[in-house]
């Protein structure tokens, strides 16, 4: 009888070759209880196992051991031992395992993961210096209470970071739902992914894992997320890196993961015995490859230990450049055809400054956060226009601005997070006010003249 499991659920607990308690103890299995055993994994094997012709060499080499004897005289363990060695000589696997640790008898019911005390969340580390937050998540994942609060808890930490690393090196998986739960908070609210797909042996039974609706807190849908893995990464973990690395909604740093992607759950056998049973392959959003057997490939590929070095060089490059960054200062060359044409009937926010000529006016437009430049200001020039930004020593409030025409403007910050244009003026004047931050009322009332420098 089966012991249903989520998705990827025990599977962290079966991917080493360990696959029992003591090997000393319980008497050995006579030849009728082993072939038994033997018969019924090569049935359930056929009929569940996603990939049928693997399926096939699985119970031809579990006959052959049958029929030479491999396994006469075995305990309970050292049985579970040697035919999981066969089955993954034949194809590895990393999921598929016979174990010991079942009591005959046992009736159905739901295989829990082991958690650790931390409920697979290690450890929440913002950074003072940088809007970086670190998740250490070695796992397992649990599908719980208090696995899902510990995700969420980590989550809020994170909540104001303008980069997320988590951590998943030596995380062998778990319950998958923990992963999406995660996923779930890169992501706009109503904009819900499809992050891996599932097929079983029936083509026409397939399972489709989404984002969800709904995850307490602040989602971090604009917040740049690194993945940390190495070739211990398995199961659900492999799954969170290869849904978001699909989506290319997360940068994977580290080295190729372990390579378990095909998910199921636990059957009782003959003597004892139990089987983990892979009975559901993970593929690509739009159907193709997943990860088992060739693992998660790293966008930036590091030696081992050099994971989180590697992510911190990456997100210091960026930071370096971001328009949320205090020492930001950003050259954008706009060519015309990116500027929109003048519009006459507007009526102009320079009215009254006569030195500075209509067809080198600059416009206020709505915050584009896709454009750094148009951000800001347009340029009804015909030529080229560079925009140097940089914010002042208070930067949620002015911002100065530096054309290559020479032309200077102070920006002052609306209460909805636009921007307006205070002063302006040409190249070879400046502001009769100095532009400050204890002035703008001043110049955003026209309080001011362009004179010669």
């Amino acid at each position: 009888m089966s012991r249903a499991l989520t998705l990827l659920a025990g599977a962290c607990l079966l991917i080493s070759t360990a696959v029992g308690a003591a090997d000393a103890g319980p008497a050995p299995l006579d030849h009728g209880q082993v072939a038994d055993a033997v018969a019924t994994i090569s049935r359930l094997l056929r009929d569940h196992y996603p990939l049928p012709d693997i399926s096939a060499r699985y119970g031809k080499v579990l006959a052959r051991g049958l029929k030479a004897g491999r396994y006469d005289g075995q305990a309970p363990c050292p049985l579970a031992k040697r035919l999981t060695e066969d089955l993954r000589a034949e194809h590895a696997d990393l999921h598929l395992s016979v174990r010991c640790d079942a009591t005959p008898g046992d009736g159905p019911g739901t295989e829990e993961v082991v958690a650790g005390p931390y409920h697979g969340i290690a450890a929440v580390t913002v950074d003072p210096d940088l809007p970086v937050t670190t998740i250490r998540s070695p796992g397992p994942w649990t599908a719980n209470e208090a696995g899902f609060a510990s995700a969420a808890a980590a989550m809020a930490l994170a909540a104001r970071s303008h980069y997320v690393i988590i951590d998943v090196r030596g995380n062998g998986g778990g319950n998958g739902e923990i992963g999406v739960f995660l996923a779930t908070y890169f992501f706009p609210l109503g904009q819900e992914r499809l992050l891996v797909r599932g097929v079983h042996r029936d083509p026409a039974r397939e399972e489709q894992e989404w984002t969800y609706g709904y995850v307490p807190g602040r989602r971090l849908a604009d917040a740049k997320l690194y993945i940390l893995v190495d070739a211990h990464t398995g199961s659900a973990a492999e799954g969170f890196a290869f849904g978001l690395q699909r989506a290319g909604r997360a940068t994977i740093v580290g080295q190729t993961t372990a390579g378990a992607g095909i998910a199921g759950h636990l059957e009782d056998l003959p003597g004892g015995l139990s089987l983990f049973l892979p009975t559901k392959l993970l593929r690509a959003p739009d159907g193709g490859e997943g990860w088992e057997g060739v693992g998660v490939r790293p966008d930036v590929a590091t030696e081992p230990g050099r994971e989180k070095a590697t992510a911190y060089d990456l997100i210091r490059a960026d930071w370096s450049t971001a328009r949320q960054n205090p020492d930001f200062a950003l050259t954008t060359t706009l060519p015309p055809d990116r500027r929109p044409s003048l519009d006459v009937t507007a009526t102009p926010w320079d009215l009254g400054q006569a030195t500075l000529p209509q067809a080198e006016r600059c416009r206020h437009t709505e915050p584009d956060p896709d454009d750094a430049g148009v951000r800001l200001m347009t340029n009804v020039c015909s030529q080229p226009i560079t925009l140097e930004q940089r914010r002042s020593t208070n930067p949620n409030t002015l911002r100065l601005d530096t054309l290559d025409s020479g032309q200077t403007l102070a920006t002052w910050a609306t209460p909805h997070g636009g921007w307006r244009i205070m002063a302006v003026c040409p190249a070879g004047f400046r502001s009769s006010v100095p532009v400050t931050v204890d002035n703008i009322t001043a110049i955003s009332n026209g309080a001011y003249e362009c004179v010669r420098e």
